[in-house]
């Protein structure tokens, strides 16, 4: 690749990014504007984490995942739970060393999988900047639909371990010199909040029947999610069904679904074909859940802005500004931004010229760069309500993940130099 061709790239990634940034800053101004309340953003966050993430990733994955693809999903599995422990480690490093707050930890952890990376695939369609990605016979749509199935994989496993570990680390550091009878009793405060979480998303003048029904729903989510959890170590499947929160089970319901769908060859053959070639459901059935599916995406990135301008506001009414470590601040911005761009560019790009590990899919290869990169997720503020950290610490943590999203445009370097290496090893593997 020349030096006007990364330049190209470089251009095409920074106008992706800078799309991203401004689809979240309509939402922080669509707050200020009156035209979104809090109840209504609470509502529609809900309604895109329990109905249009689940039905994208039914279709995505269902779509995407066939015998002869499934061995692409097993290194994204992996590699996403190792990056989420050794940015565990990394962030514990900076705590004790630094003397950081508790929240860098989860900061260095717990990037944004969700809306804004599958956002950023979508820009990257209207650049044209994946066409040197594609195989012979390949649509930039496929590859689209493809990278984003991968992204939603590395998005269950990371928002299934924010859930567990994220609230934990947030009080352990908050309780640090309570007693044990304090501690015990933030975990009741806990657990009961995570067994109200769907509850807060309804609204209180449903009928009694239709909570009855989402009970059932959740009920059927965690026997239907069954044979996933049977993969997980014990360890790890106590401490899942012990934090009980709709999020995890509706997404691994997604997970589940997509992927019975997309291995059982009739029923991929049935819901994925094309009418003529058997596809009975894909225009109809499968098309309207598609529709559904790709609100989430804009939709969520819109209600992500939409928070932080519920945030700002509740900063400036309550007087209090919250002190941010500014240390703090870089630490988690050299994490997320420059450390494991370069560990997730290099390695890739090592296993992917070196070995058959990662098989001969240039999309998998420029995805799994992606993955570690990118701001810290929002869910950790809504974290740190759940550990019952103080309420200026709340207002830090807002004002920190806020800082993070404003420098998102240095993705675009991640981005150009993921393209760069991506297509280098695919040009050799071409010859």
């Amino acid at each position: 690749m020349s030096f006007q061709d990364l330049g190209t790239s470089f251009l095409g990634a920074f106008q992706a990014c800078v799309s991203v940034l401004l689809t979240l800053s309509y939402g922080v101004v669509a707050r200020y504007a009156g035209l979104v309340s809090a109840a209504s953003i609470k509502d529609v966050s809900a309604l895109g984490i329990k109905l249009f993430f689940p039905a994208l990733m039914v279709v995505n994955l269902g779509s995407n995942l066939h015998a002869s693809s499934i061995l692409n999903y097993i290194p994204i599995l992996v590699w996403s739970t190792i990056v989420v422990f050794v940015s565990l480690v990394i962030g514990k490093i900076g705590e004790r060393v630094l003397r950081l707050p508790a929240w860098v930890t989860a900061a260095c952890a717990f990037n944004n999988t969700t809306a804004l990376p599958l956002l950023l695939i979508q820009s990257l369609e209207s650049t044209g900047s994946l066409k040197r990605l594609l195989k012979d016979g390949d649509e930039v749509s496929d590859a689209v639909d493809r990278s984003q199935s991968y992204l939603l994989i590395c998005a269950v496993v990371s928002n299934l371990l924010t859930y567990i570990v994220g609230p934990k680390l947030l009080q352990q550091a908050d309780s640090a010199g309570e007693d044990a009878d304090n501690e015990s009793g933030a975990e009741a405060d806990r657990a009961n909040e995570g067994e109200n979480e769907a509850d807060e998303h309804s609204p209180l003048l449903l009928p009694a029947s239709v909570h009855r029904a989402g009970g059932r729903l959740r009920s059927r989510s965690r026997a239907a999610c069954a044979p996933v959890l049977r993969l997980l170590p014990d360890k790890v499947k106590e401490e899942a069904l012990s934090f009980d929160t709709p999020v995890v089970w509706n997404m691994l319901l997604g997970l589940f679904l997509g992927g019975l769908l997309g291995l059982t060859p009739p029923l991929h053959r049935a819901f994925f074909n094309k009418s003529e070639d058997g596809g009975i459901f894909n225009a109809w059935l499968v098309l309207s859940i598609k529709n559904i599916g790709k609100l989430f995406t804009t939709l969520q990135l819109f209600i992500v802005g939409s928070k932080l301008g519920v945030s700002f506001q509740e900063i400036q009414r309550s007087g209090k500004s919250g002190h941010v470590p500014w240390r703090a601040v870089v630490f988690v911005f050299l994490v997320r931004f420059v450390l494991w761009p370069a560990i997730s560019i290099s390695l890739v790009y090592v296993l992917a010229d070196k070995t058959s590990l990662l098989g001969d899919d240039p999309i998998l290869w420029f995805s799994m760069m992606l993955m570690p990169t990118g701001p810290p997720s929002l869910v950790i503020s809504g974290l740190a309500e759940l550990a019952n950290v103080s309420e200026e610490e709340k207002l830090t943590v807002v004002k920190a993940l806020t800082s993070q999203y404003a420098l998102s445009p240095f993705t675009s370097f991640t981005v150009a130099g993921a393209l760069h290496a991506s297509e280098k090893i695919f040009a050799r593997s071409a010859k």
